[in-house]
């Protein structure tokens, strides 16, 4: 099977406080159209920034000291994803 890779790139400017702007045919590609949450992670020299369409595509992507039993868990999610399903209208 043959895959055909599609690439863009643009030269973009970060802000003094680390704010990037991502240019519209880009967003228009992966179908950005307000504000969203986005995964940035290093890969060797490069930064890779990667939109989140919802709460649950994040899911382990965050690592940390907190430990949750199931039943928490499964509450903070939910009361997490009502909060951010208001955000995002």
């Amino acid at each position: 099977m043959c895959h055909k890779i599609i690439t863009m790139q643009a030269i973009v400017s970060i802000t003094s406080q680390g704010q990037v702007t991502i240019p519209k045919e880009m967003r228009d590609v992966f179908g950005i159209t307000g504000s969203t949450k986005a995964l940035a992670r290093r890969v060797g020299k490069q930064i890779i920034i990667e939109p989140q369409t919802d709460f649950f595509s994040l899911a382990g992507s965050l690592g940390g000291e907190v430990k949750l039993s199931d039943e928490e868990l499964r509450q903070a999610r939910d009361q997490f994803s009502k909060k951010w399903s208001r955000k995002q209208n």
